[in-house]
């Protein structure tokens, strides 16, 4: 694939949440390679309804230099303060606007929970490249 637009897409990570499982602290995926991958395409679904006092759930796309160094928030979905909801990005070099770039070889997708005792239940969180 290396550069050459591809079609059909693929899952590269996925954070996926059963009927039984909750949200309930930030993280992130660690590194992630993409570099086979034109354009990255960001969802986030919680099925469930949210509990906490403002809860609030942010994810973002972070990328990382040659060197090592990351660089956050390239691209952020909008916040998600309830819950049943669904938010996404993308970028690339497909994507016009904001999300039109050159993609780098390594990402992480880190997400951040706020307010008070959040919990979002059944969350998905994935990343998808073509």
């Amino acid at each position: 694939m290396s550069g050459a637009y591809a079609p059909v897409a693929r899952t590269l990570w996925t954070l996926t949440g059963s009927a039984s499982s909750r949200l309930t602290a930030s993280g992130n995926s660690g590194p992630i390679n993409i570099s086979e991958t034109c354009d990255l395409w960001l969802p986030v679904y919680v099925a469930g309804t949210s509990t906490g006092t403002s809860p609030t759930l942010d994810v973002q796309l972070d990328v990382q230099d040659p060197d090592g160094n990351w660089f956050p928030q390239v691209v952020k979905v909008t916040q998600l303060t309830s819950a049943p909801n669904f938010t996404n990005a993308a970028c690339g070099l497909h994507i016009g606007g904001l999300g039109s770039m050159v993609l780098p070889q390594i990402c992480r997708v880190t997400w951040t929970l706020g307010g008070t005792n959040p919990v979002f239940p059944q969350a998905s969180i994935s990343l998808v490249g073509r």
